[in-house]
């Protein structure tokens, strides 16, 4: 197996080549106020990480709300009233969407990553019920 990490502008494309197949996925990026990375946790604290491991932001964070699965809502608060807001799959490697604010004080960006955790926490339980969105999986894993 082999894993390689290509930048696109400001973001990145992680792959992997393993037998004989290639498989992508997004990786870190920034575009506007969006933010998504990934969590690595060291020494209890979390921080955000590009797909092939780099740091991209690792700062004051709180876990406003652990989930019943695992996942998180998570500030990081930057200086000048300024935070990155958002939602983590989990807390050691998993995928985070969120986005940065400004002029925000830290009980709206609370409230700002309960709201990002409570969205995609929605679209991952539609995409977990109808993965394919209605449409036949012409290669899936029974062609492999």
């Amino acid at each position: 197996m082999q894993i390689r990490c290509e930048r696109r502008g400001q973001g990145e494309v992680g792959i992997v080549t393993n037998g004989g197949r290639v498989f992508s996925a997004s990786g870190a990026s920034v575009s506007g106020h969006n933010v998504t990375a990934y969590t690595r946790t060291e020494g209890g604290r979390i921080a955000l990480t590009k797909w092939g491991g780099a740091v991209m932001l690792a700062c004051r964070c709180e876990v406003v709300r652990e989930y019943h699965d695992g996942s998180l809502a998570i500030v990081f608060k930057l200086t000048n009233d300024r935070h990155v807001v958002g939602y983590a799959l989990g807390d050691d490697g998993m995928l985070f969407r969120g986005e940065l604010l400004a002029a925000c004080d830290d009980d709206r960006a609370r409230r700002e990553a309960l709201a990002l955790a409570e969205y995609w926490a929605g679209i991952d339980a539609e995409d977990e019920a109808d993965p394919w969105h209605g449409e036949p999986d012409e290669d899936g894993p029974e062609d492999w």
